[in-house]
């Protein structure tokens, strides 16, 4: 933001911005949930760089914690482990999250 306020001309932020009563957690856990979205590398933190003209992440977590860490704290996902747990679901999510990382570096 800081960074975003000191440029001229036009600014985007991509903001992930989490929902207690749409993603169903406790709004007390708003700032945990996100965290977890950066840590477990379900939402990268990217921002473009004038001077180059790329898209760089600006921080990477290594290592990432699981990304059933994060899905695990929205009632949004219960139905990836409730009444059975979705074994083959959790991996293929876990595995598209692994590739983004491995993709990018």
């Amino acid at each position: 933001m800081e960074k975003a306020k000191r440029l001229r001309g036009p600014r985007l932020l991509l903001v992930l911005a989490p929902c207690p009563t749409g993603w169903d957690f406790e709004p007390g856990e708003l700032v945990d949930v996100g965290r977890l979205a950066v840590a477990t590398g379900a939402w990268p933190l990217k921002e473009w760089e004038r001077e180059t003209g790329r898209v760089v992440h600006t921080r990477v977590r290594r290592p990432r914690l699981p990304l059933e860490q994060y899905l695990r704290r929205q009632g949004r996902f219960r139905h990836l482990f409730e009444p059975v747990r979705q074994e083959g679901v959790l991996a293929g999510l876990q595995a598209r999250v692994d590739a983004y990382w491995e993709a990018v570096g």
